[in-house]
């Protein structure tokens, strides 16, 4: 998988690990019936991605999907973009994922993975292109009770509204590589206003650490393979009323050093539907047909 799309995948496992925060600052209890948020990449002073995080939570169950791809400077030189998306139950505090899919292209080539989870390891229905061209194979054993990417966004989510702590630790397999994350607490920070958000306060900040534990690349070294992943998320209340959110996330790569999202955009439910093209809504209303006269 080339470059880009790592990074990516950095970027969208952080956000996964977004909800692990104490329950201080806590003002709402509940998530309303649909939440969007969007956030914005830099690296290296560039804007590099953008990212849709698009959820509904529900006592029984959630969906999930994450979309992003890259803009700027960086979106012309190396274009692509990707949406995963999940669904699944509650199990007592846990999810069980019925369904995970991401499809997407990078530098004109196309990536898709699907799974679905017939048992207690996810089973990869599709996988383009194949691992053996790319990475090495994880074993089923190794895949046993993990979740996937936007399902581990979804648990985390419902723990922070429940008020569960940040020391905490997630494996999770997106069907090509598998990942160990763990969060602590590292106190509350102030946020300086910036251009690039429109968020600035106090703010909870919980630290994260990945390791990658299978699938790795065929062409990594054992240094790069032993590299921890490291990154943190700030969390706070950015409009009144909503639970405590991301706003802002940071995390390696080993193309820019350091990269930073920031929160840009909130989008809280219910969503009013699509408005009509132009042409439809100008059309008039057809009503029912006059009923046929009597026959004489």
């Amino acid at each position: 998988m080339p470059q880009i799309p790592a990074l990516v995948g950095v970027a969208a496992l952080a956000l996964s690990l977004l909800a692990f925060a104490p329950p201080v600052l806590a003002q709402s209890s509940q998530l309303p019936p649909t939440l969007e948020l969007t956030y914005t990449t830099y690296a290296a002073g560039f804007t590099t991605l953008r990212l849709t995080a698009d959820l509904a939570l529900t006592p029984d169950g959630y969906q999930l999907s994450l979309t992003y791809r890259t803009v700027g400077t960086i979106g012309f030189l190396l274009p692509g973009h990707d949406t995963a998306s999940a669904e699944g139950a509650w199990q007592g505090d846990a999810p069980e994922p019925s369904e995970f899919a991401s499809d997407g292209i990078w530098s004109g080539r196309s990536y898709s993975v699907e799974m679905d989870y017939p048992g207690s390891a996810p089973q990869v229905l599709t996988l383009e292109p194949p691992q053996a061209s790319l990475r090495e194979k994880v074993p089923v054993a190794l895949r046993r009770d993990t979740i996937d990417t936007a399902s581990a966004m979804a648990l985390l989510l419902r723990r922070m509204i429940e008020g569960e702590g940040c020391d905490l630790s997630v494996r999770v397999f997106d069907g090509r590589r598998l990942i160990a994350f763990t969060t602590r607490a590292a106190g509350t920070e102030t946020l300086e206003p910036t251009i690039r958000s429109f968020f600035h306060g106090p703010a909870i900040r919980c630290d994260i650490t990945g390791t990658v534990l299978a699938g790795f690349l065929l062409s990594e070294s054992p240094e790069e393979r032993a590299r921890l992943h490291n990154g943190a998320v700030w969390f706070a209340h950015p409009i009144p009323g909503l639970p405590l959110l991301p706003v802002h996330i940071t995390f390696d790569t080993k193309w820019f050093s350091a990269a930073t999202m920031y929160l840009t955009n909130i989008t809280a439910g219910p969503r009013l539907p699509p408005p009509l093209p132009a042409d439809l809504a100008q059309a008039p209303v057809v009503g029912d047909p006059p009923q046929a006269g009597a026959a004489h």
